[in-house]
């Protein structure tokens, strides 16, 4: 059973992995669009057509991360989403991850 558990935890600790990532490259291309042309939160919103809150809501973690909310939020900042499922490295592979 506590092998089972164990597991569980796991999988939940890569979803969280995952969703921090994301979020880091959304506030990090956010940055970047900011110093190249000036691109702010209040224009994103104006973009998707809601109000700045949702898109400051959506970065900082305080709603749900879905793969509806990437795409919106990357075609506000103009950049296409990228998705990349690398082999595991040896590492990964020796402890059974």
């Amino acid at each position: 059973m506590k092998t089972r558990s164990f597991r569980i935890d796991k999988r939940y600790y890569a979803y969280l992995r995952l969703v921090s990532d994301i979020k880091h490259a959304l506030t990090q291309a956010l940055a970047e669009e900011h110093a190249e042309r000036g691109l702010t939160m209040a224009d994103m919103a104006r973009v998707l057509d809601v109000d700045r809150s949702h898109i400051s809501r959506k970065l900082s973690g305080e709603t749900n991360m879905t793969l509806e909310t990437l795409a919106d939020l990357a075609y506000a900042l103009g950049r296409p989403v990228r998705v990349s499922l690398p082999p595991r490295d040896v590492e990964s592979r020796q402890s059974g991850e």
